[in-house]
């Protein structure tokens, strides 16, 4: 498997939820996006994920996973062949957005040169500024809410197994 979900799946969860799948959205097409939204997911949410990949570095996929765990009390911890619904879900949300607007999951970003350009008496010009490319940054709420209860906030030094910990 290359991806998660299937198109039964995607046709089903949205259909659930009142959205009409166009006419034009064959089983090809909703393929190429659940693959184009499951690269995303696993790119954007990956590293904040608990556990590690059943079949280590070389396992395309980030789910299954070993020791993985919810942020939540109480505390379900993951069969290690079990792929979370949330995670399917989740999935078949970025797919709908990457089939009704293709590439909208991953926009390039160029950072402008200048903050501002002023040509006296003729021209001002204001360019946004970031202050990294996460700023930028494809944000979809469902998603996000979807995928909470699963990531662990890595870095933070906090393990909802463990408790805390810092480097000293």
């Amino acid at each position: 498997m290359d991806h998660y979900g299937s198109y039964e799946g995607f046709i089903e969860y949205h259909e659930a939820r009142g959205r009409e799948i166009p006419d034009t959205w064959d089983n090809d097409f909703i393929e190429a996006a659940l693959l184009v939204a499951t690269e995303w997911l696993d790119g954007v949410y990956g590293p904040s994920l608990s556990g590690e990949k059943v079949g280590g570095f070389t396992q395309t996929l980030e789910w299954p996973r070993l020791n993985a765990f919810t942020n939540t009390c109480p505390i379900y911890i993951f069969p290690q062949d079990e792929i979370p619904v949330r995670v399917i879900n989740a999935t078949y949300e970025a797919a709908f957005r990457q089939g009704t607007s293709p590439g909208s999951l991953s926009v390039d970003y160029t950072p402008g040169k200048y903050k501002s350009v002023t040509v006296e008496g003729a021209i001002s010009v204001d360019y946004a500024q970031f202050s990294s490319s996460s700023d930028i940054q494809v944000q979809i709420g469902i998603i996000d809410r979807l995928m909470y209860p699963l990531l662990t906030g890595t870095g933070s030094g906090f393990s909802p197994l463990s408790g805390g910990v810092s480097r000293v």
